[in-house]
């Protein structure tokens, strides 16, 4: 391991503004130096460097109790995941590709709105999307400021149409004030559907024999006029539903009977209730009904909501819903709306701006009156009739926004975690509960920018900038790789040196189609004879040992002898870009067409991935990686446009390759041959990234073709669509499987069954279940006859690929820790042991006993979501609360022990009580103590 030293030593070599600087222009901003987000495609400046901290960050993040839109409801930030869907700041859906949370240095700034006065909250640093109050009086005539007077709104002049030159400008939190703009989307993509699905909304055992269910419910004006007095003014009780009004509303009584005959065929009944006067219920006797609109509109007046996706039904249904709230529990005269349900309130915002209402939402707090009647949080909703300065409707490049005002902007102190994601809209954008704003970014020192930007965990950011900088870190045991004397880097240079100088490899080379600048960018070299090589080693003085260990010459009865002879040559990077071997090809016939470098303490080919530090970028940005065979393959898709191909080093994908291809979870396309050894090479593969729960396919190249050939050739668009459509892998593994037997033998296809029932069963329980069908079909059997008796997972590769099992990130976070930072493990030593860790004690043994290339550890290692602990103070807090929990858990427990003596247990819980009093005065206790 890197020594902390050594560590401090090169940081204090660093200069934060040229490491960021040597990989994007940076433009000074008063002290600080801005740019747009390297890790994002943005045009706007929300990157900042700052000389003086000797930090970066771009945006900032929330607190987890803040609401996000998404097309299925409203989420908290902590619970929004990968994958799930959100708006973007034009309405559009967006997936999230990136769910991050941390702690912040930063403070929590609460907004209150013209639209809300409930609260939305960020950190200060967080990127707003704001129309600032100056660029909106400058760009819109309606709004005017006259001599001393305060802004005005002309309604008048608003009604003649214009477009104006508005843009939303992105600002940190902090630099937002009272008066300014937020933005909320008027418009939403239309969701066309005429029937809901309510299938599977019941427990079986609800039902009598003879019950009919009801399967889906037509979705129309009269239903969703019923959905808005339902939400209102409705509940259940055991074997149906009720409306409860007030007497002298007998005519939506009269409505909801004749709508419940109409959708669903059943009888409603009126009752006048006698302890009631002024009381009228509206009944249904329907166990279908109840379960129904319990799970639809859910239980309690505090909970009462409707499906959020209704807020996107065409504008004819969403004007009946909010006509059926109002019905319910709406007061015409003063266009208001009351409820105490805090997910309804949200959701009527919406539904008024969707329908270009103005809404306005006012919070009345819980109390208790002067007769001690207590009143629960309430929300009025009101709607106003016009535009005004608060809040108005204007159109910004083709879509219209509802201006919302800040009113209110209040410091509300520390979060200690905060969340935040990344979009895959080009906006990077999403909607908050009440308005857009931007998503998260990076922050962070030199070290951190590096691994960010160059997807490479601690370690190997060290290297690489120590590399960069000429310094040389020194390490703490004679396993860790030496200081090096960058003799790779000079017999890389020789190489290409040779290179320029052969003619005929240059016509090689020429012949493959291969250009100018790649044979510059991938560093395509010339190996000569080998009393050559030995002959400039011995020139240059370099170490013949070092040269023998790095796998440049070898040794064999005291002779020395170069391994590259008379080969085309292809310098293999790390993943930090650093020389760790080469691979060559012959040009005189040899027998071996390629030859790697052996394996040395840099160079393990099951690991490796040719060209990956070159692709690492556009894979990420992608979210994609096609995998070749050869180096001319990838080299030639570089050159055609895709550069996020890379290469095995002449061997198949091994489960050590996984660790480096999980980093951003790309999808994999395996781009392989069409001959046997091709077929062969893509099938193992498939094996192992589908048990892995990668998401992929394969492209397999038929009449002797290749990607190198394709290029060639022109058949770029060929090649583009092949890789959109790749056979997703376990379809590719039951039919590579099928291929290999003789179906028509009844024989035969027993054993082809159980092949592909064994491969099934490496699969997550969903999957088997999903591809039994594929396989029935493929064998033209029932499904029901493929028995996936055994659900135990046979997965050879399981500690590799178990992605399945939980995960404690606390944990995690602390291996990550011993990983990245080996000074603390006495100390953590000193207070844990590993059996106190619940899920990842092994991982955690294998840390303390410096098995670094475990794979577990190395999976760990590059996991971008797991977080090592930033510094000794950190990390004596996160042990100071994990020891609390363990060592009060051990006290209750040792309080209801009845299998020891009173002494015993006397003993014990002073001990107990003596290590929690302690950690509650900051002071961590050894554990053996």
């Amino acid at each position: 391991m890197i020594t902390q030293d050594s560590i401090e030593a090169l940081k204090a070599r660093l200069d934060i503004v040229d490491v960021v600087g040597s990989y994007v222009e940076l433009k000074k901003a008063g002290a600080n130096y801005k740019v747009p987000c390297p890790f994002h495609d943005e045009k706007s400046a929300s990157f900042v460097v700052s000389p003086a901290k000797q930090i970066y960050h771009c945006f900032g993040c929330l607190p987890p109790y803040q609401k996000i839109t998404t097309p299925s409801g409203y989420k908290e930030i902590k619970d929004v995941k990968v994958g799930d869907v959100v708006y973007s700041v034009d309405g559009s859906v967006t997936e999230v590709i990136e769910s991050v949370y941390h702690t912040s240095e930063f403070d929590i700034l609460s907004f209150k709105t013209s639209l809300s006065a409930k609260a939305s909250c960020f950190t200060q640093n967080h990127d707003m999307l704001v129309i600032k109050q100056e660029d909106a009086v400058a760009a819109l005539p309606y709004l005017r400021v006259e001599k001393n007077r305060p802004l005005k709104f002309y309604g008048r002049i608003k009604k003649i149409k214009r477009h104006y030159d508005l843009k939303i400008k992105r600002e940190f939190a902090n630099n937002v004030s009272v008066g300014d703009y937020f933005l909320y989307p008027k418009n939403r993509k239309t969701v066309h559907t005429d029937f809901l699905d309510v299938s599977s909304f019941f427990e079986e055992k609800s039902f009598g024999p003879n019950v009919d269910k009801i399967q889906k419910i037509k979705i129309d004006k009269d239903f969703m006029w019923l959905a808005g007095f339902y939400v209102a003014e409705g509940s259940t009780y055991r074997g149906g539903i009720k409306f409860s009004i007030a007497s002298h509303e007998k005519k939506y009584a009269e409505k909801i009977v004749r709508v419940i005959k109409k959708l669903f065929d059943k009888e409603a009944k009126l009752f006048y209730r006698d302890d009631k006067k002024n009381s009228l219920e509206v009944t249904v006797s329907s166990t279908n009904l109840e379960h129904i609109f319990a799970e639809l509109f859910k239980k309690g007046a505090q909970n009462k909501c409707y499906p959020f996706w209704f807020n996107s039904l065409n504008e004819e249904l969403r004007e009946s819903l909010f006509k059926g709230l109002m019905d319910g529990d709406g007061c015409y005269s003063r266009s208001t709306y009351d409820t105490i349900s805090d997910i309804l309130a949200d959701e009527m915002l919406d539904l008024a701006i969707s329908l270009h209402k103005i809404p306005t939402c006012r919070v009345s707090e819980a109390s208790v009156d002067k007769n001690g009647v207590n009143h629960k949080k309430a929300y009025t909703i009101y709607f106003k009739k016009r535009d005004s300065i608060e809040s108005f409707f204007e159109e910004i490049q083709g879509v219209e926004y509802l201006f919302i005002k800040v009113r209110e902007i209040t410091n509300i102190g520390h979060e200690e975690l905060v969340y935040d994601i990344t979009v895959k809209d080009a906006t990077h954008t999403f909607l908050a509960n009440h308005f857009a704003v931007g998503n998260c970014g990076a922050g962070g020192d030199s070290i951190k920018f590096v691994m960010e930007y160059e997807k490479l965990n601690y370690p190997e950011a060290l290297e690489k900038l120590a590399s960069t900088y000429n310094f040389s870190l020194s390490y703490s045991d004679s396993k860790s790789p030496r200081v090096r004397s960058g003799i790779m880097e000079k017999i890389d240079a020789w190489y290409r040196y040779l290179f320029t100088k052969n003619p005929q490899v240059i016509s090689y080379i020429k012949e493959r189609g291969i250009y100018e600048n790649s044979i510059e960018k991938f560093g395509i070299g010339y190996a000569p004879d080998s009393n050559a090589t030995i002959s400039y080693i011995k020139s240059q003085l370099f170490n013949m040992n070092e040269a023998i260990e790095m796998g440049i010459v070898g040794s064999e009865n005291s002779r020395t002898f170069a391994r590259f002879i008379e080969r085309i040559t292809f310098p293999i990077h790390s993943a930090n870009g650093t020389i760790v071997g080469f691979g060559g090809r012959t040009i005189t016939g040899h027998q071996a067409k390629y030859v790697n470098s052996p394996e040395t303490p840099y160079f393990n080919k099951s690991r490796l991935l040719y060209a990956y530090h070159h692709a690492k970028q556009s894979i990420h940005k992608t979210k994609e990686v096609i995998i070749t065979e050869g180096y001319l393959d990838v080299i030639m898709l570089h050159q055609a446009g895709f550069t996020n191909a890379v290469a095995t080093l002449g061997t198949a994908l091994t489960p050590e390759h996984l660790p480096l291809l999980r980093k951003g979870e790309p999808k994999i396309i395996m781009a392989y041959d069409g001959d046997k050894p091709g077929r062969a090479a893509a099938l193992k593969a498939s094996k192992l990234l589908s048990a892995g729960g990668f998401n992929g396919g394969v492209v397999i190249f038929l009449d002797g073709m290749d990607p190198a050939d394709m290029v060639k050739k022109g058949a770029v668009e060929e090649l583009s669509s092949m890789f959109r459509e790749p056979q997703p892998f376990i379809e590719f593994v039951l039919d590579e499987i099928l291929s290999l037997y003789n179906l028509s033998d009844p024989k035969a296809r027993e054993f082809c069954m159980q092949d592909a029932i064994a491969y099934l069963k490496t699969l997550s329980p969903m999957l088997q279940e999903e591809y039994k069908s594929y396989l029935a079909s493929r064998f033209g059997v029932s499904p029901s006859l493929i028995k996936i008796t055994n659900q135990v997972n046979t997965n050879q590769n399981t500690h590799f690929i178990d992605k399945n099992r939980h995960k404690d990130m606390w944990e995690l976070s602390l291996i990550k820790t011993v990983l990245e930072s080996p000074e603390f493990v006495d100390q953590i030593l000193d207070v844990l042991d590993p059996s106190l860790l619940k899920f990842h004690s092994l991982e955690f043994s294998l840390a303390l006993s410096g098995e670094f290339s475990h794979p577990e550890l190395m999976a760990i290692a590059v996991d971008e979501q797991i977080k090592a602990l930033k510094d000794e103070e950190a990390l004596k807090a996160e042990l100071i609360s994990f020891l609390m929990k363990h060592y009060e858990r051990e006290y209750k427990k040792v309080n209801v022990r009845s299998d020891i003596s009173f002494e015993q247990k006397a003993f014990y819980i002073r001990k107990f009580k003596g290590k929690i009093a302690l950690l509650k005065k900051g002071e961590l206790v050894t554990f053996k103590s």
